[in-house]
């Protein structure tokens, strides 16, 4: 028990220190819009907002844990959380790879193969994106002229986004991927029925999302019935399209801008922006809470995994059966 204690330990302490750092960092950008919000909004607005956002975040990590068993690497809850959670504050570093970077190094701890991890990293974030302009595209009437002008090529990408998300089209590119990085091909595919359900775990997130946004424009005195639709619609796809900007920490501006144009129908740019910037502070606190929460949860000592029998031994959790036969291509071996 006490050698394994001393082997988290340390793991514990740096994972916890790298958080605290980020964090830290990503409040610090943020914390005028904090401050204004309690300013101008009664605080059960901010709980409400607050409570809808931490919902949200926990059908995140069930669309998370649903693409991972879906790929042959089912997670239990509590290493799933740690996982999820504290690799999403990579999101408020410069560059788009750092969760997923964050997530394959997590989850080598619970015997995750890294292609595994890395896979699953692109799927969840197409199937973001991809729910995203879904959730955009059927609400873009209700979103005002402005947005359909500036946005109308979103609508584009949705399928561009349907054909990528075929599995045997992922698969294929995934392999194409993984070969180029010397890395073995996966052993289990993606089906359509864990993208699927993946998706629309998914759009439950930006419905939640949404009518956090909504609950906002109403505490600024903005018209409940018509905001709703803005509200949903607007931040499903500024969110969606800042995540599929490449570079940009977390979609910093370009979520914010299409949540302002959204909104301008049913409040004055003024009040657009102040919601805009305070759901990134709201976002931005929670992830801070979870992430620390997540990075505190220590496994036992019995519960760490043994060491592997020889420096050979192949990292990875056995592979649930897979969705028919076993895949193969023809790539290098890792």
């Amino acid at each position: 028990m006490g050698r394994g204690w001393t082997k988290a330990v340390p793991l514990k302490a740096v994972v916890v220190a790298i958080v605290v750092l980020v964090a830290a960092y990503a409040v610090h950008r943020n914390w005028d819009a904090l401050v204004r919000g309690f300013e101008e909004l009664p605080l059960w607005v901010l709980g409400v907002a607050f409570t809808l956002t931490v919902l949200a975040q926990g059908v995140a990590l069930l669309m998370w844990r649903v693409v991972l068993a879906d790929l042959g690497s089912p997670l239990p809850l509590v290493p799933a959380a740690r996982i999820f959670y504290v690799s999403q504050l990579g999101k408020y570093l410069p560059g788009s790879v750092w969760t997923i970077v964050g997530q394959m190094e997590l989850a080598r701890a619970e015997r995750v193969p890294r292609r595994t991890s890395l896979t699953q990293g692109v799927l969840v974030l197409a199937i973001a994106v991809g729910a995203g302009v879904m959730v955009s595209v059927l609400l873009m009437p209700f979103l005002g002229q402005e947005t359909f002008a500036r946005y109308w090529w979103a609508i584009l990408l949705l399928p561009l986004i349907l054909v990528a998300l075929h599995p045997p089209v992922f698969a294929k590119v995934v392999d194409t991927g993984l070969r180029l990085l010397r890395r073995q091909p996966l052993e289990v595919l993606p089906t359509w029925r864990g993208i699927g359900t993946a998706l629309a775990l998914q759009g439950v997130v930006w419905l939640l999302l949404g009518l956090q946004i909504w609950v906002v424009v109403v505490g600024l005195g903005g018209d409940p019935l018509p905001s709703l639709l803005a509200s949903v619609g607007g931040y499903a796809l500024g969110f969606s399209l800042g995540m599929a900007a490449i570079g940009l920490p977390a979609g910093a501006g370009l979520r914010e801008a299409v949540l302002v144009v959204a909104l301008s129908g049913v409040l004055s740019p003024g009040l657009a922006l102040l919601v805009a910037l305070l759901a990134r502070g709201i976002a931005v606190l929670v992830d801070v809470v979870v992430a620390l929460g997540a990075a505190f949860l220590t496994r036992r000592a019995g519960d760490l995994p043994s060491p592997a029998s020889s420096p050979n031994e192949p990292l990875g959790r056995p592979l649930c059966p897979p969705h028919g036969p076993p895949h193969h291509s023809s790539g290098p071996p890792a």
